[in-house]
């Protein structure tokens, strides 16, 4: 029965992305990136709401919502995604893997979307990614990254890559570690077992910094990095 179940959610939840997705590329260009915000806040609530997903959000008191910032989060679920556009009180971009393209539909609405993508493969792509970012957060919107470049297989958080922290650098906003706890209980990665549950989102502080040197790179790498694994 529960197998049942989960083939039916996962249906309709792929069924309400192909939706979302064809109705936010007929409207995009007329309606601006900030109606797809919206759209995606939305579809990231229905998702929830069929899997019968609880998210709880802890520390959003400690968000300016006039100010962008860069949110730095943990990832070892496909629920991460629709939990951050829930619980995150501000407007933001995600920066994903530019592989995702490759999904029908729903891979060429996010080309057309506001978000940034990356090819990790590619150095000079990559680098292009942050800069388009950098541009991002001084034209208002935040941005949202997960440090450790992929999705965590067992929940256990990985080492954190530099490009996140490269931007952090050159964008000199505020960074806001974001601890997502009880995804991966709920849909493990590679795994098509979907759970009903509650997922907390964990709002820390913002991290203030200055970054002269390789050093200071690091040191605000493991300062990020502490943060996110106190709350996990």
């Amino acid at each position: 029965m529960h197998k049942i179940n989960v083939f039916l959610k996962i249906t309709l939840i792929a069924f309400l992305t192909i939706f979302d997705s064809i109705k936010v590329l007929l409207t995009l260009k007329r309606k601006g990136e900030k109606y797809f915000h919206i759209s995606a806040k939305k579809w990231a609530n229905s998702i929830l709401k069929i899997a019968s997903i609880k998210v709880i959000v802890e520390g959003e008191n400690l968000i300016d919502k006039n100010k962008s910032y860069i949110f730095a989060a943990n990832h070892s679920s496909l629920l991460d995604i629709p939990a951050l556009q829930s619980a995150l009180p501000v407007d933001f971009r995600i920066i994903y893997k530019k592989e995702l393209e490759k999904i029908p539909i729903f891979g060429y609405g996010l080309k057309q979307s506001p978000y940034i993508s990356v090819q990790r493969e590619d150095p000079r792509n990559a680098m292009n990614s942050i800069d388009n970012a950098v541009q991002t957060i001084k034209n208002g919107a935040s941005v949202t990254i997960f440090p450790e470049g992929t999705r965590s297989k067992d929940g256990v958080m990985g080492d954190f890559k530099r490009g996140a922290f490269l931007l952090a650098s050159r964008s000199e906003k505020e960074i806001v570690p974001v601890s997502i706890v009880g995804s991966n209980a709920l849909l493990p990665s590679g795994k098509f077992d979907l759970r009903s549950g509650t997922i907390r989102v964990v709002l820390s502080a913002p991290i203030s910094y200055t970054i002269n040197s390789r050093a200071d790179e690091k040191a605000l790498m493991e300062q990020v990095r502490n943060e996110i694994a106190k709350n996990l």
